[in-house]
């Protein structure tokens, strides 16, 4: 019954439902006890006035028959009005009045009645009566002056009966709210424990591995953001998981070729395939394979390392022109080797900038040597560092074959590279631009590209990519 929180929510709210009800039920019980006792009081009171009128106005005719028969008559008339018998005494405590059978009155109720004061009690009227009643007495005045006492003894299953009615309305009307209460609660409660199900449910198959599964919550609570989060993180896991996927997928494809190589060549020359003159030559490629596996295999490191929301910059703050000198001083060999002119704009002599040198080098490094790389022989990179909208901008562009509309939204993930890229010349495994971006992603900074025409009607395109920094 507890196990489920629907169970919980409904029998918790069922119970304390019913602990209300039996706790309003005793109170009113008791309350409406007590308001017929006190409703019946009143009524007393106000009957005993005329009692009193006539009982004062029979000192004066004493004498007078018709006068005593209607007093008679009044005392019977107001005995069924309020359902219980009436006594009027003498201040010596003779009856003078009664309509019942009842002549004598305790001696300690008369007492109390004829000193002036008020007497409400339940009793038997000292054994006059086999079950308890309620008595009312209330002295007798006339002129100012206490003359007698009247008690009024009513039944109290009288009394109690008036009470069990109105206490039954109560019953009635509390059930019907009870039965709209509980068709209430269990409503709510499925309302609340059905999106738990199913975010239980989902997560389960997610934890299955079906990454699709989402939760379908309408409601804007706390339930309803619940559902919501969870959707965004089944959304995330799903992502996560097809990177990882696409990961291995294009891990295993640059692992491949190298290894198909070296084993293919080691087997040549282990069964003789390979004659003995030529084995320099292909153990030369061999070592060319292997260190590209190594170089590949130390940039996946260097990537998950990036790729890690733990990894932490070293901010300083350094002069971003110097930098860029010092990577061109390390290509330089490069850029000679495919004759190109190097056109370097600094808009400073000196561009502090606030960010981790060591990772900025390496964006810089890559930049260039793409540059270079993608170059046509004998043309120019422009290599510009300015101040542009509060920050450092650096742009470097080269002449080339550009990147097609198609590519440009692309070049900055790992492992892509274009269908020209893929020549011998032209061999990466396509993570230097993809280490670009999580690097200027680290320090809240942009990158961008823009690939166009560098004449009307020419195959030359003019590529260029732009990155901000910090100003210090």
């Amino acid at each position: 019954m507890f196990k489920s929180i629907f169970g919980r929510l409904f029998w918790t709210n069922i119970m304390i439902l019913l602990l209300v009800f039996v706790s309003v039920s005793v109170s009113v019980s008791i309350f409406v006890g007590h308001y017929a006792v006190n409703k019946q009081v009143e009524i007393v009171d106000e009957v005993s006035d005329t009692i009193e009128y006539w009982t004062g106005a029979l000192q004066i005719e004493t004498s007078n028959t018709y006068a005593r028969l209607a007093y008679k008559q009044t005392l019977a008339s107001w005995s069924k009005f309020v359902k219980g018998d009436i006594l009027v005494f003498n201040k010596s405590g003779e009856l003078t009045a009664s309509t019942c059978s009842v002549r004598t009155v305790p001696d300690d109720f008369f007492a109390e009645v004829i000193a002036g004061n008020k007497l409400v009690k339940r009793s038997t009227f000292g054994g006059a009566y086999d079950r308890r009643v309620l008595t009312v007495g209330l002295p007798v005045r006339y002129m100012d002056v206490i003359v007698g006492a009247m008690f009024f003894n009513i039944a109290i299953p009288d009394i109690n009966s008036t009470a069990l009615e109105l206490l039954l309305l109560f019953i009635i009307a509390s059930a019907f709210s009870l039965v709209v209460a509980f068709v209430l609660v269990y409503i709510e409660s499925k309302r609340i424990s059905r999106p738990i199900g199913m975010i239980n449910r989902a997560a389960r198959d997610i934890a299955a591995g079906n990454f699709s599964e989402r939760v379908t919550v309408d409601s804007k609570d706390e339930i309803g953001q619940l559902a919501s989060s969870f959707n965004f993180m089944a959304d995330s896991i799903e992502h996560i998981e097809e990177r990882s996927r696409r990961f291995v997928s294009d891990i295993s494809h640059e692992l491949r070729t190298p290894m198909t190589s070296i084993s293919g060549f080691v087997q040549g020359m282990l069964d003789g395939t390979i004659p003995e003159d030529k084995r320099d030559y292909y153990l030369n490629i061999v070592l060319d394979e292997s260190v590209r596996l190594t170089k590949l295999t130390n940039d996946m490191l260097e990537m998950s390392k990036l790729s890690s929301s733990t990894y932490k910059l070293d901010i300083t703050k350094f002069d971003l022109n110097e930098l860029i000198r010092r990577c061109i001083i390390e290509l330089e060999s490069k850029i000679t080797e495919r004759n190109l002119d190097l056109k370097v704009d600094f808009e400073k002599d000196e561009l502090n900038v606030l960010a981790d040198k060591d990772c900025i080098h390496r964006v810089v490094i890559n930049l260039i040597d793409n540059a270079v790389k993608f170059s046509y022989p004998n043309t120019t990179i422009d290599l510009r560092a300015r101040v542009a909208d509060g920050k450092a901008t650096v742009s470097i562009g080269n002449f080339g074959d550009g990147i097609s509309g198609a590519d440009l939204s692309n070049v900055f993930t790992r492992f892509y590279k274009t269908d020209k890229s893929r020549t011998s010349e032209k061999s990466g495994a396509g993570l230097g631009l993809s280490f670009v971006k999580n690097i200027l992603a680290l320090h809240k900074q942009s990158v961008w590209v823009e690939s166009i025409a560098a004449k009307e009607g020419s195959d030359v395109k003019y590529t260029k990519f732009t990155f901000t920094l910090e100003l210090a």
